[in-house]
């Protein structure tokens, strides 16, 4: 069978295939065609010393086809050079030892102790250089980007209203009324006011309010600036003299510190309406009753308790989200990682500064 490219001769009962021809990339197309063929059929050696010229794509495709049939292959000192520079004849190193189970558990816990080492150094780093850049700019006010700062208070506040305010109506009628199924037992009723207050104004109203808008701002930030890090939208801030802090950071701080405090005093207010909500259809309160009853619980302590935390948890969650935003590299896959990851730390940072308020707060009997 004679063909352009090969002839399969048979000695002693074996097949040899003999190539001719020249395997250059020019002829790839015909080459593949011709190489089906050859596919099917056993050999037991490659005889390429006739062959005529060959380049670079000719040798890659001719040790492919020897190492797929797993066959000797013959060559001439010139074919030989050639194959010398064929990365597949690098020597291949070793693949790593894998550990013992017993051992790789410490392994894994050590690698998660240096990463979470070196989240904490670089998240104070950040925080370091925000700092520094604030201070810079209360000496020159006209370097703060207003405009921007504006149009992220609308983004961050206005247009999170009214899914807080949907928030924390159903929440504070869900404390409402599991508060008063158990209280009614006992002739109680009237208590489920305080508990409702009491629990909206120092906890919940804010609480909830900051882990909505870290699942919905703390991810935009690291969305946002994620894909800016992709497009070297950041490297070109760099080259054209701007501090990427500063002009991408700083707005969103400014505008979540401001933002975060009104979305919370919003949501203590609609948490009450809620609450009341639940005492006039369940409890057969009257109105007039349970807005006295909130005037006598709800203290401004109670309320500055709560607000006072606002502005601590939207500075974690734009340090989070901020931060993981600017570690983002390689592909659209480290973007919804890390975006995800800003959400989950941003969320268990917000809920351990609220249990460090609570422990401060109760040491000093507020």
């Amino acid at each position: 069978m004679k063909t352009e490219f090969y002839k399969i001769i048979t000695e002693n009962g074996l097949n040899m295939l003999e190539l001719r021809g020249d395997w250059v990339i020019d002829n790839s197309a015909r080459l593949r065609k011709s190489l089906d063929t050859v596919s099917k059929t056993h050999f037991g050696r490659i005889d390429a010393s006739r062959m005529g010229r060959m380049d670079m794509w000719g040798a890659l495709k001719l040790q492919s086809l020897a190492k797929d049939a797993g066959v000797d292959l013959s060559l001439n000192k010139e074919q030989a050079r050639t194959f010398d520079f064929l990365p597949m004849n690098a020597v291949e190193m070793p693949a790593p030892e894998s550990s013992p189970p017993f051992i790789s558990v410490f392994e894994n816990m050590g690698k998660m102790a240096s990463g979470a080492w070196e989240t904490i150094y670089g998240l104070f780093a950040f925080i370091g250089e925000i700092a520094f850049c604030f201070l810079r700019n209360i000496a020159s006010p006209r370097r703060f980007r207003f405009h921007s700062i504006v149009r992220h208070i609308d983004e961050i506040g206005l247009r999170a209203l009214p899914i807080v305010s949907l928030l924390a109506i159903l929440i504070s009628m869900v404390i409402s009324y599991q508060a008063a199924t158990q209280l009614q037992k006992f002739g109680a009723s009237i208590f489920t006011v305080d508990l409702t207050v009491i629990s909206i104004l120092r906890e919940m109203g804010v609480l909830v309010t900051a882990i909505m808008v870290a699942g919905r701002s703390g991810s935009a930030f690291a969305a946002e600036i994620g894909v800016m890090k992709l497009r070297e939208e950041v490297d070109a801030l760099k080259t054209m003299g701007f501090n990427p802090v500063e002009v991408l950071v700083m707005p969103r701080m400014i505008a979540m510190m401001i933002s975060l405090p009104i979305l919370a005093f919003i949501a203590d207010i609609m948490g009450l309406a809620g609450g009341g909500l639940i005492a006039i259809l369940l409890l057969d309160i009257p109105i007039d009753q349970y807005i006295d009853r909130v005037d006598m619980v709800a203290k401004p302590t109670m309320f500055f308790v709560g607000l006072i935390k606002a502005p601590v948890f939207a500075f974690v969650i734009t340090i989070i989200g901020c931060y993981q935003g600017m570690n983002v590299s390689g592909s659209a896959e480290s973007v919804g990682r890390l975006t995800t990851v800003a959400v989950v730390q941003s969320i268990f940072l917000v809920i351990m500064v609220d249990a460090l308020f609570s422990i401060i707060f109760s040491s000093l009997g507020i």
